[in-house]
């Protein structure tokens, strides 16, 4: 969600933004190759499983994706313990994933990987702590920085803020609105009312939070060596966030994005969009053939990677054009609409189009525009 600059931009902007102006997002699948995998029979609570090799499982969330949501986690299931990509941005949602791995074996969790410092990834590392004595937090050196710096105040703002932009949507959707005061569209309701309880319930656990962070940190590559597994975590540069991490399994060819992938459309808050294109394509060199977003489906191949990659070149391409004749931001974001592009993630879904502007075009226009006229963010 998303609120002012404050909230984790997930809940924070996107909540806020919502009570002031109807943004969520809808379950729609994306397009072009990326349909989800044969799932099991385990699901628990809002996390299914979904099998991708030999002790290798998605735990995927199965929410609308919205103004409030889980991260999908990634389980690796060595010959003595667990490796973990990503928690939750609420215990409780961690405790669903964590009744879920309890389903497929009894080893202990050895390592839990945070692939950004943003809440919906590291909130639900308590649950992890509590449970495993002994377990290591791992994360690429900036996010260990930013998780103080803009975590902290971040998710002070969320607790402060989050209530009465839940209260709001409430009384929106009971008289049947948007919290626009708009007619709700397919698939808007169902977002909007999700977000809802994701958020009541990080507020209401907020009493009992525990801060973890991470005590194990990757500059650039670190290998995990369990048993006969070998895990990868590499950082490519900064990209959605500073400190994006990806962790591949070479042997099963399996690659954990966070949030360098979500789908049905990207969110690209604070993002540095030249330099994700460039991480994009290291991404992609690895020649994973399974994607695990940060949320969404799982990704067979390529294909929707390179859409985001096409998408942000060309909405650089287009923006620093319109830079260029001197236009000022407001006229450059009515200039660079790029219909095609939100056509392309969208077709003919009103509610997605709404998501790609609001979580994608928008922001990452904005910070383009910004490194034409200013300079690149440090």
């Amino acid at each position: 969600m998303r609120i002012a600059r404050s909230w984790r931009l997930r809940i924070s902007i996107g909540l806020a933004a919502a009570a002031a102006a109807a943004v969520a997002a809808c379950g729609v699948r994306p397009s072009g190759g990326a349909g989800p995998a044969p799932s099991t029979s385990i699901h628990v609570g809002g996390v299914g499983i979904v099998p991708l090799g030999s002790g290798v499982f998605a735990a995927i969330r199965d929410e609308p994706l919205g103004l409030a949501v889980n991260a999908n986690s990634l389980f690796i299931i060595n010959d003595s313990d667990v490796v973990v990509v990503d928690a939750q941005f609420t215990r409780q949602a961690t405790l669903e994933a964590l009744a879920a791995l309890r389903r497929l074996t009894p080893l202990p969790v050895s390592f839990v990987v945070n692939t950004d410092w943003h809440d919906d990834h590291v909130a639900g590392n308590q649950v992890y702590a509590d449970s495993f004595p002994g377990v290591r937090f791992l994360a690429q050196a900036n996010t260990r920085t930013d998780l103080v710096e803009l975590g902290r105040p971040n998710r002070d703002a969320q607790v402060r803020f989050a209530p009465a932009a839940a209260d709001r949507i409430e009384r929106m959707l009971a008289l049947g609105l948007a919290p626009d005061s708009s007619k709700l569209v397919e698939g808007e309701g169902a977002s909007l009312s999700s977000a809802v309880r994701i958020v009541r319930q990080y507020v209401a656990e907020h009493a009992g939070f525990r801060e973890v962070l991470p005590d194990s940190l990757v500059d650039r590559e670190t290998t995990l060596v369990r048993g006969h597994r070998r895990i990868e975590l590499r950082w490519f540069g900064r990209a959605n966030t500073r400190g994006d991490l990806v962790v591949f399994l070479p042997a099963e060819r399996v690659v954990a994005t966070g949030e360098l992938v979500g789908a049905p459309v990207p969110f690209a808050f604070r993002s540095y969009p030249t330099e994700w294109i460039a991480v994009l394509d290291s991404v992609d060199a690895l020649g994973g053939r399974i994607l695990v977003p940060g949320h969404g489906p799982v990704l067979r191949g390529s294909s929707y990677l390179r859409r985001v990659r096409s998408a942000l070149a060309v909405a650089r391409a287009r923006t620093r054009a319109a830079a260029a004749r001197g236009d000022s931001l407001p006229q450059v974001l009515r200039a660079v609409p790029l219909d095609d592009v939100r056509a392309d993630f969208a077709g003919g879904d009103s509610w997605t189009a709404a998501l790609f502007d609001r979580f994608f075009r928008v922001p990452v226009i904005t910070r383009l525009y910004e490194d034409a006229t200013r300079g690149p963010l440090h």
